[in-house]
């Protein structure tokens, strides 16, 4: 999927003198604020919009679709969990609710299609969405095209045969041919999302699902049913979860079974049996989230507040395990900076303000110290975290966060991004040197960037090096030339699929004729075992922070 970015006006808190702005895409998008602010409104969007989603891939032959509304037909919808449509507008104005859509880079060459001679082609990049207040269910929209940024296009013939690529040919002449491809898989992954509210610990609700949440029996059936139904594929899943439970919680030993009659779940830790009830709102949400979340094979996850519960040594690592479940990302609103900038690709703060809520990229500080303590360090050294991993970036803290789990590190090392190139490189003594403040065991690890065996790392990289070892810190620079590099081939397929391919040594991932997005490298490390690495350079370090 490609980026998509939001404009949304006069939905819930968001009026359109203070319209909320946000790209969501591949990787972890992070929602930080104050209580009541309206991190859980923009989730919320995609939840009660998800009918509308579900109408707009349908094929364009059909009324009501895409094909259909880019004509002027409207779109009648309900929205779940809500008894009174008009509590989607804005209170502060008695305008419209108006919802825009657009493609972040899109493509302008169509594929699946050989499109004959004297054909117009519109690659559809842009949607606005409109409902109205006095028909609160019933949308409008208007698509817009590369070739027609600023004009809406539509088919007033309609549309020929029941294409669902996203490629409509319209009926008449001249022969004209719309590319929705980019815009409706946004759209599927949107329809496919699974929103996970704040209250995921209840499991004496009876039958009943929160949100997209199964709670109290109807999450007990559907763990038994996918442990003892039958199916290889979804007791290994549960098997999954159960090992990564097991691990997260350095259990010995760990079972968990439904018991239908007694209406709960039953954890054997070390031998040891134990309602589920009886262990603690923090393992209960490990066992919900991500039994919720494998049995329901999301798109994105929206979740409120992941760290509720958990002591920040376990907030990443719960993050970066549910994220593994959803097949593009996760969208979660949480009240830690410091967790935010160490797991998410983009960060975006909310606050309130006399126009209502304000919505803004979040901009990053080179104040590490600072940072530390947004990531609340003293917690983590209760806990017996006392060193510190300095990594290039926030890719890097996901994927290295992986591999400290085969050394058996992850608990007890803080894993802090350095922004890539802007601090790795000399001339950052002073900076560097802040660490020290709050602790005496700090490492490094960064990219050689060698173009090959023989050739020695960046200059850039050298020279942080020598700042490293000059203010005490332990540093590795790779032998290879950069992390991607170690991955093993059965790694990156478990990952990412057959059709991809290890990086040779010194090979550019940028140039390699079937590469993957660097976000994705700590889905890869996941599958990584501690053999593949623990002879080279890069785990030899690992094993010794």
């Amino acid at each position: 999927m490609k980026t998509a970015k939001l404009t949304i006006k006069n939905y819930r808190g968001f009026s359109d003198q203070a319209r909320a702005v946000i790209e969501i895409g591949h990787g972890l998008t992070a929602l930080v604020g104050p209580n009541n602010a309206g991190k859980s409104a923009l989730k919320l969007l995609i939840f009660e919009l998800r009918e509308l989603f579900d109408v707009l891939i349908r094929p364009p032959t059909l009324d009501p679709s895409l094909g259909a509304g880019v004509n002027g037909s409207q779109i009648n919808i309900s929205y779940p969990g809500t008894s009174d449509p008009a509590e989607l507008f804005n209170n502060s104005n008695d305008r419209n609710l108006s919802i825009e859509l657009e493609v972040i880079n899109p493509s302008n060459v169509s594929e699946g299609i050989d499109a004959e001679p004297g054909t117009i082609v519109h690659h559809m990049h842009r949607l606005r969405l409109t409902a109205h207040r006095s028909a609160p269910t019933t949308w409008w929209l208007r698509a817009y095209s590369l070739e027609s940024p600023d004009a809406p296009v539509e088919a007033p013939s309609g549309f020929v045969g029941e294409q669902s690529t996203g490629l409509f040919l319209a009926n008449g002449q001249p022969r004209t041919l719309f590319d929705f491809q980019d815009l409706r898989e946004i759209l599927s992954v949107f329809r496919n999302a699974k929103y996970y509210g704040a209250f995921r610990n209840a499991l004496n609700q009876g039958s009943a699902s929160y949100y997209d949440f199964q709670i109290g029996t109807g999450f007990i059936n559907l763990w038994n049913n996918w442990k003892t139904g039958g199916s290889k594929a979804n007791a290994r899943a549960i098997t999954k979860i159960t090992e990564e439970i097991r691990r997260l919680f350095q259990f010995e030993q760990l079972e968990i079974n439904a018991s239908v009659p007694l209406e709960t779940l039953l954890a054997t830790i070390n031998g040891n049996q134990y309602r589920l009830g009886e262990l603690g709102s923090g393992i209960s949400q490990f066992v919900m989230v991500l039994g919720n979340a494998a049995t329901s094979k999301p798109s994105i996850i929206l979740i409120d507040e992941p760290e509720t519960n958990l002591h920040p040594a376990l907030q990443m690592d719960f993050l970066l395990t549910l994220a593994q479940y959803a097949a593009v990302g996760c969208l979660f609103s949480t009240h830690s900076i410091g967790l935010a900038r160490s797991v998410a690709n983009r960060i975006y703060s909310i606050q309130k303000e006399e126009r209502g809520p304000v919505i803004r990229p979040f901009e990053a500080t080179s104040n590490y110290s600072e940072f530390l303590g947004e990531l609340s360090f003293s917690a983590f050294k209760d806990m017996g975290c006392d060193r510190i991993l300095l990594v290039e970036g926030v890719n890097d803290v996901k994927a290295v966060q992986q591999l400290l789990r085969l050394f058996g590190k992850e608990h007890t090392t803080v894993i802090l991004p350095l922004g890539g190139d802007q601090l790795v490189a000399g001339g950052r003594e002073q900076e560097l040197q802040e660490l020290k403040r709050l602790s005496n065991n700090i490492f490094a690890l960064v990219d050689s960037e060698r173009p090959h065996e023989a050739a020695p790392p960046a200059q850039r990289r050298i020279a942080f090096q020598d700042i490293c070892q000059k203010v005490g810190f332990e540093v590795c620079v790779t032998e290879l030339r950069a992390l991607e590099n170690y991955f093993p081939d059965h790694a990156i397929k478990s990952a990412l699929g057959d059709s991809f391919e290890v990086l040779q040594p010194f090979e550019r991932l940028a140039d390699h004729p079937n590469g993957w997005s660097k976000a994705d490298n700590w889905k890869i490390a996941h599958y990584i075992a501690k053999s593949d690495i623990a002879d080279l350079d890069l785990g030899i370090f690992l094993n010794r922070i």
